[in-house]
This record gives structure tokens, C-alpha cells and sequence, in this order.
């Protein structure tokens, strides 16, 4: 009887340690397993990255040689519209609206000065009550004016 209570410990001993360990390999494997999977995301997210960045790169040169373009091709017009007005032996006042290098200073300059024309003194807004609070005025526009009669109450 002895020994078989012996071996009934050692075998409940062994059923219980392999429970454990399979317990424990599950959630370390599962540990595991999250792990390299937030890994092969942040690779993916990198390379992401890495592809977006060169993308954004060529956008950016691709950009640089339109303008780079465009701005031979205005210099080109113009030369010809200079040579066209010359051709036709314009007199000097319209010579000088051809020249656009003076045109865009002149109009810089004039949107320069609008802007600081334009440009409101601050602050507190008249439909604002005066105060700390910035809570709109209950009586704006009112101050000065009688209120309308009232009927009589009986």
C-alpha cells in the first residue's frame, strides 16, 4: 500500500509538471511569437519609410527641373516679345511694360505696402464687452438708446 501511494505522488508529481510545462511553454512561445511579430512590423514600417522618403526625393527633383523649365522657357518669351517690340519699333512706354524684371519688383513692392495698410490695429473687438472675461456684451449697440415702452400691466 505504501508503495503504491508513492507512486500515485510520482505520477500525479509528473502529470502535474508536464501541465506546468506545457502551460509555460505556451506563454512563452505566445511572448515569442508577439515579439517577432511587432518586429516584422516595425521592418515593414521602415521600410515603408525608406520607400516614402524615396519617392518624396524624386517628387522634389522631378519639381526642381519643371520649374527649372519653366523659368527657361519665360526668359525665352520674353527675349521674343522684347525682339517683337522692337520689330515693330514700339515707342519707349510700352518698351518699359516689357520689362518684367521691373514689373515684379514694382509689384512686390505695392503688395508689401497694402499689406501693412491693410493691416488692423489690434484690439478688444467692439462687440465685445469690456472686461477680462471676452463674453460677448448683452447691451451692444444699445447704450444711449431708451428701451421700447412696455404696456401697461393691469
Amino acid at each position: 500500500m505504501e508503495a503504491s501511494h508513492e507512486l500515485i505522488f510520482a505520477l500525479s508529481g509528473v502529470v502535474i509538471g508536464i501541465v506546468v510545462g506545457i502551460i509555460g511553454y505556451r506563454l512563452i512561445s505566445k511572448s515569442h511569437r508577439d515579439g517577432v511579430l511587432m518586429q516584422q512590423r516595425l521592418l515593414e514600417s521602415e521600410r515603408q519609410m525608406t520607400e516614402l522618403k524615396a519617392r518624396l526625393g524624386a517628387h522634389l527633383i522631378d519639381t526642381h527641373k519643371h520649374i527649372t523649365t519653366m523659368r527657361n522657357t519665360t526668359a525665352k518669351l520674353e527675349e521674343q516679345l522684347t525682339q517683337e517690340a522692337s520689330y515693330w519699333q514700339l515707342d519707349e512706354k510700352t518698351l518699359q511694360h516689357l520689362d518684367f524684371r521691373n514689373i515684379d519688383a514694382s509689384r512686390t513692392e505695392d503688395e508689401a505696402a497694402s499689406v501693412n495698410e491693410d493691416t488692423p490695429t489690434t484690439g478688444v473687438p467692439r462687440d465685445y464687452a469690456d472686461g477680462k472675461s471676452g463674453t460677448l456684451s448683452e447691451d451692444f449697440g444699445l447704450k444711449g438708446q431708451t428701451p421700447p415702452p412696455q404696456p401697461p400691466r393691469y
